[in-house]
């Protein structure tokens, strides 16, 4: 006995929706659609593909449309961001210039010390003259009590210990005096050090723009804006930092040379890599204001939490750096 309930072949049943036969018209309109396409007039042809009624086209064009419109903006941005670094490199330029004539112009500060044992004096660094002729000891640099250390070792002892304390004397004169000529031009070097940290941070941010605008084409300024945007203030505010924890080794790191060209290429450093200095500084606030510890885990445990107990780091992502566990579940895949 045939079963009844048995679904019908689908190879039997009759098409309900015949392919509908294009008129020459219809035809022509087609062709004129894919030509458009093709030179890139892509508004004319989503007009003539909405009235084939093609809907997948019609997409494909719009998607096209958008793609070429966040282009032009892209090019636009590109030529507002390439004058405003051009204007900021200059007035960089021009702040470094006045800071160098401000230098020249100044009055280096001395000491008188006789060098009554007529003891030669090893070799010293390149901020520290002492003038044989006047019997002068001068300094180009505000000096600090490791630099007062320094130049005391330079002293020989072993040729003469009675006249030590003399020289010792007219070292901390000097560096007492040398904080007077800070002030002189210290507002000048603030803005001078803010500058060469926007500086650096143009300097990352033209190369990322070349790489994703050129190679990986995938630069999206309408998304990304406020990291483009905000970093070259961010970049000022570190290096005016830089310059109010010089005389510490909270952010640096003493090598012996507080010199204004040190501090200013460190500056640019820092503007290049904000994220390393941010983590310095939050390191620093750990080690001063709270307990590095309980810190460290309250760090491990910032990540939140999903469903399922995942921890997921809060931290925004960087346009400039690709995901790395997408990189390796493709990897893995």
């Amino acid at each position: 006995m045939a079963n009844t309930n048995q679904p019908p072949d689908p190879k039997e049943e009759p098409d309900l929706h015949p392919k509908e036969e294009l008129s020459t018209e219809m035809q022509k309109k087609l062709l004129e659609a894919y030509c458009a396409e093709k030179e890139g007039k892509f508004e004319e042809a989503r007009k003539l593909f909405i009235q084939l009624n093609r809907k997948d086209d019609a997409v494909r064009c719009s998607e096209q449309l958008n793609q070429f419109s966040r282009r032009r903006n892209n090019n636009r941005n590109i030529i507002i961001l390439t004058i405003t670094s051009a204007l900021l490199f200059i007035a960089f330029l021009i702040a470094l210039i006045t800071l160098n004539e401000r230098q020249r112009n100044l009055v280096y500060p001395s000491v008188k010390w006789t060098n009554p044992a007529n003891v030669e004096l090893s070799s010293y660094p390149p901020w520290f003259l002492y003038d044989k002729k006047d019997k002068h000891i001068k300094t180009r640099v505000v000096m600090d009590e490791k630099m007062s250390f320094e130049l005391e070792k330079i002293y020989p002892i072993s040729a003469d210990t009675t006249h030590f304390t003399e020289f010792r004397q007219a070292v901390s004169k000097l560096a007492f005096i040398s904080t007077d000529m800070k002030g002189s031009y210290y507002w000048l070097l603030l803005l001078v050090s803010g500058l060469a940290s926007v500086v650096g941070v143009l300097i990352r941010e033209i190369l990322d723009l070349i790489r994703h605008y050129c190679y990986e084409k995938d630069l999206d300024f309408k998304t990304w804006w406020p990291w483009y945007l905000l970093r070259p203030f961010v970049g000022f505010m570190i290096g005016v930092m830089l310059i109010l924890f010089s005389g510490t080794d909270l952010l640096i790191n003493s090598v012996g040379d507080s010199s204004e060209t040190y501090l200013i290429a460190i500056a640019i450093i820092a503007g290049i890599s904000v994220e390393d200095v941010m983590f310095r500084i939050r390191k620093v606030s750990q080690v001063l204001f709270g307990n590095s510890s309980q810190d460290s885990d309250s760090d491990a445990k910032s990540g939140s939490e999903d469903k399922n107990g995942k921890k997921t780091n809060t931290t925004p992502p960087n346009p400039n750096e690709k995901n790395p566990t997408a990189e390796t579940e493709n990897n893995v895949g």
